[in-house]
């Protein structure tokens, strides 16, 4: 185990058994909310049944079923102190899940999985319309909800649907990118808020750079500094600055603006970079994105990254690159993409590399004793009793302190689904680096550092 030694909790079992409790009511009390929401959404889809007009319906029989169905929203509305909009919006989701999704629907009954994973499995499927297809998708997107929380399985689910659409990513973000817009939204207490929908690299990218000059304001306070702001209100002048005045200095005290950039982790396969395949570009901690958006990022890149991994587990393998640099470093970067604590999504630009078995008790400094860590789940790790085995390369299992384990593997893996065709052709080829992730721990040689 990982925690650190120095730590010594206090042996209090009356304390243990009281979180011991707690967790497993909560458990318990998720477990019957998700049963209730299966029951919720089949109840919502039989009541839409009732009110679906015939196929042979007069027009005044359709009309006679329109206003039934006006009449239902209405109290159903009214009853539960909800919009109509919202009604009849859970009135068709319902519909669709339990006619196109209802394995899903049957997985949240057993609580399996919950709403809001539910609720991502049918937002990144919709767009699958043949029926075998869209069941293989489901089929996965239920073996990963095991494991992920919501807002990690939305992006390894783009991916994964990438799979099994019939249009193409670069047709469906050319429709997207034409939709580009910004609305505003009037709050309580004299706020508003604004909201910019752009393409997801331009998004990712400004919020890093944000992040970027706020960090520059913080640093360049003196010890009498009367500026308190907090990181996110600093953002929000800048933003603000940036928007309604000729400049920023003000807010960015005048240094360095021009050397700041946004950074964004872009994976681009190689025969996509030079236009011989539609393979998926991914933007790490988001999914899928256009290949001309990665081909424009690759071509201002000051140095490439070359990724290797396993056909066979998705793992990654190696990673070289065609300028110097931190090899190990850019191999964690590629293998971990964020905070390997279960459910953190914290870029690994923002994380510390630590050893899973401390260095100092003699833990090596090599790619299957390290994981990114951000710094509130390294605090975790070596000042609470959780601890973390590194059980096989980049493959970490967490134990809380009642003895529950969580396994969180790297996303590269989570996301890849095996391509039988593809596999099929390698093997005919031979290509050498076609190998099982455990070659990598057995008795073959580790990536090269």
């Amino acid at each position: 185990m990982s925690a650190n030694p120095a730590f010594e909790p206090a042996l209090d079992r009356g304390r243990l058994d009281r979180a011991e409790r707690l967790v497993d009511a909560f458990e318990a009390g998720r477990r019957r909310r998700a049963a209730e929401d299966a029951a919720e959404i089949r109840l919502l889809a039989q009541a839409a049944a009732t009110l679906a007009p015939s196929a042979d319906a007069t027009a005044d029989q359709l009309r006679r079923v329109d206003l039934d169905r006006r009449a239902l929203i209405a109290e159903l509305a009214t009853a539960t102190h909800v919009s109509e909009w919202t009604v009849t919006r859970l009135l068709s989701e319902a519909t669709d899940l339990c006619r196109r999704f209802a394995a899903g629907v049957d997985a949240l009954e057993r609580a399996e999985i919950s709403r809001q994973h539910l609720s991502v499995i049918h937002d990144t499927g919709a767009a699958i319309q043949d029926d075998d297809a869209r069941a293989a998708f489901v089929a996965i997107a239920l073996d990963r909800a095991t494991e992920l929380t919501p807002g990690r399985l939305t992006s390894v689910l783009r991916v994964i649907a990438e799979r099994f659409l019939e249009r193409t990513l670069d047709e469906r973000h050319e429709d997207a990118a034409a939709e580009r817009r910004i609305e505003t939204c009037d709050l309580d207490d004299g706020m508003g808020a604004l909201t910019l929908f752009a393409t997801a690299t331009l998004i990712h990218g400004i919020r890093d750079r944000l992040a970027q000059q706020a960090h520059s304001v913080i640093a360049a306070r003196e010890p009498d500094d009367e500026d308190t702001r907090t990181t996110a209100q600093i953002q929000a002048d800048i933003v603000t600055d940036l928007l309604l005045t000729a400049g920023p200095d003000r807010c960015v005290a005048g240094d360095g603006l021009d050397a700041i950039r946004g950074r964004v982790q872009v994976s681009l396969p190689v025969l996509t970079m030079t236009g011989a395949s539609n393979e998926p570009c991914l933007l790490a901690g988001y999914g899928p994105i256009d290949a001309d958006t990665a081909r424009a990022l690759a071509a201002g890149a000051t140095g490439w990254e070359r990724v290797m991994t396993s056909p066979v587990t998705g793992t990654v393998l190696a990673v070289d690159r065609y300028r110097p640099g931190k090899q190990l470093n850019r191999f964690l970067a590629a293998r971990d993409e964020r905070c390997r604590f279960p459910g953190c999504r914290k870029a690994v630009w923002r994380c510390d590399i630590d050893h899973t078995i401390d260095h100092q008790h003699g833990g090596p400094t090599r790619h299957d004793n390290l994981a990114h860590l951000c710094r509130r789940h390294h605090t975790v790790k070596h000042h609470t009793a959780w601890t973390v085995a590194q059980i096989s390369p980049g493959v970490l299992v967490w134990t809380s302190p009642n003895g529950r384990k969580h396994t969180d593997r790297p996303e590269p893996v989570v996301r890849f689904i095996l391509d039988e065709e593809r596999e099929r052709r390698r093997r005919m080829l031979r290509e050498p680096w076609l190998v099982n992730a455990d070659d990598l721990t057995a008795d073959g040689d580790p990536p090269p550092f």
